[in-house]
C-alpha cells in the first residue's frame, strides 16, 4: 500500500496538540532517590495529582532539563521500566550536554549521530525510543534531516512492509534500528516533501494508524470532487441525502450530520466535525443553488477554514478525509 493515498488526513493531523497525562504518584520513586526532581516537580504539577503534556508544551520549554522531563512524562505515562528512568537523571549532565551541543551545531554529520550513540550507551534505559524523543523535541537535524521519534510502534509497521514508501528499510527491528535511523529521516523528509507535509505529521500518521488501517472501501461509488449539493458521505454509500442550512450557516446531512462551509462558486469546505440537527427554521437546501464548488477539507479553525487552499482531487481522498470525520 502506498502511504500517498492517506495525504489529506497525514496533512491535517493536529500533531502539535498531541498530549498524554501522568500521575505525579508515578514518580515519587525517583523524586525519593533525586533531589533535585522534588522541586521540578512540584513547579510541573503544582498542587495537581496529574500533569497532561503537548507536544506544543515540550516545544514551548526553554530549560533544558525541564524539556527532557516533560518528554519523558509525555513518552511514557505509566513510568519506565526498572530503575531505567533513575539511571537516565543520574546521567542528566551527559545527556544535557549531547543535546545542548548538538542543538546548537549547525550541520550535524553522520559521525555525529555515530557518536551519540555511543555516549548514550553508557546510560542503561537510554535507548532510541527515548533518545528519538530528545533528538526531536531539540529540534536536532543530522545531514539536514529533522529527527523524528522512532518507536517499538513504527518499526512494528516497517517490519510488517505495510507502506511501500519504506520498503528500504522494512529490515529493521529494534536491535538494529539504531543503525537506520538516519535512513528513516532521510526517507521521511522527502516523503514529506512529496506529500507537501511535515515528517512529524508522517510519524504521527505511522503511530496512530500505522498497523491499523486495511485498505477497503466503503462502496465501488465513485464521486466527484464538484460539490452537488447532496451528501458526499452517503453518495459513497450509494445514497442521495440532502444537505440542509443549520444556525451556524453550514449545510448539514439530513442523516450523517456531516457539515459543509460554502464559499459561493469556488469551495465547498466538508468540515472536521459534525453538526447537531439544529437546522434553520426556513428550509433552505444545497441542491437548490449548484454553483460546482470544489470538494475541499478544513484544514484551519477559523474561516473559510481552507488556508491554504487545499482541494480534494480524487474520490478516494474524498472516502479517506470523511472516514476521520467523528
Amino acid at each position: 500500500m502506498n502511504i500517498d493515498r492517506y495525504k489529506i488526513l497525514i496533512s491535517n493531523l493536529p500533531v502539535r496538540q498531541q498530549c498524554f497525562t501522568t500521575k505525579r504518584t508515578t514518580w515519587t520513586k525517583a523524586e525519593n532517590e533525586i533531589h533535585w526532581l522534588n522541586n521540578l516537580n512540584d513547579k510541573l504539577f503544582g498542587d495537581n495529582k496529574t500533569l497532561t503534556t503537548s507536544r506544543q508544551d515540550i516545544f514551548e520549554t526553554n530549560e533544558s532539563r525541564e524539556k527532557i522531563i516533560k518528554t519523558i512524562y509525555w513518552g511514557y505515562t505509566a513510568g519506565m521500566r526498572g530503575n531505567h528512568f533513575i539511571n537516565i537523571l543520574k546521567h542528566i549532565d551527559t545527556i544535557e550536554n549531547v543535546l545542548q551541543t548538538l542543538s546548537e551545531k549547525p550541520n550535524s554529520t553522520t559521525k555525529d549521530f555515530n557518536d551519540l550513540t555511543l555516549t548514550f550507551k553508557n546510560v542503561v534505559g537510554l535507548g532510541l525510543s527515548t533518545y528519538s524523543k530528545l533528538l526531536y523535541f531539540f529540534k536536532i537535524a543530522f545531514n539536514d534531516n529533522p529527527c523524528l521519534i522512532l518507536d517499538q510502534r513504527l518499526i512494528d509497521v516497517f517490519a510488517s512492509k505495510t507502506y511501500s514508501n519504506f520498503r528500504q528499510i522494512d529490515k529493521i527491528r529494534y536491535y538494529n534500528a539504531d543503525k537506520q535511523y538516519l535512513d528513516f529521516l532521510q526517507l521521511t523528509r522527502q516523503l514529506a516533501q512529496d506529500l507537501d507535509t511535515q515528517g512529524e505529521n508522517i510519524e504521527l500518521f505511522l503511530f496512530t494508524f500505522g498497523n491499523n488501517l486495511k485498505p477497503t472501501k466503503m462502496t465501488e461509488t465513485k464521486i466527484s470532487n464538484m460539490w452537488n449539493g447532496y451528501c458526499p458521505e452517503s453518495l459513497l454509500k450509494g445514497k442521495i441525502v440532502r444537505m440542509r442550512l443549520n444556525q451556524n450557516d453550514f449545510f448539514e446531512s439530513e442523516e450523517t450530520g456531516l457539515q459543509i462551509c460554502i464559499i459561493p462558486g469556488v469551495q465547498a469546505v466538508i468540515l472536521n466535525f459534525r453538526g447537531q440537527g439544529k437546522f434553520r427554521s426556513t428550509e433552505n437546501y444545497g441542491d437548490e443553488v449548484d454553483n460546482g464548488e470544489i470538494l475541499s477539507p478544513q484544514n484551519s479553525d477559523r474561516p473559510p477554514f481552507n488556508n491554504p487552499t487545499t482541494a480534494f482531487r480524487e474520490s478516494e481522498e474524498i472516502e479517506n478525509y470523511i472516514a476521520t470525520i467523528q
